[in-house]
């Protein structure tokens, strides 16, 4: 009886170590890279971050 439990936990450690570590090489291959979704475009206007207006004047002056 001892002995067949000893047993039985030595296969099922080693049945769990090759499962996770079979789990952890497969998560692995499966991203080819994070730029995989990214879309690249081929315009050639830039990217305008603020325009001067009389707006954004006032702004400036009350946040001083």
């Amino acid at each position: 009886m001892e002995k067949s439990r000893r047993e039985f936990l030595k296969n099922a450690t080693k049945t769990s170590v090759a499962i996770a570590s079979t789990g952890v090489v497969l998560a692995g291959c499966g991203k080819k890279g994070s730029s995989e979704n990214l879309i690249r475009g081929k315009s050639p206007k830039t990217e305008i971050l603020y325009q001067k207006t009389q707006q954004w004047d006032n702004y400036y002056s009350v946040a001083k």
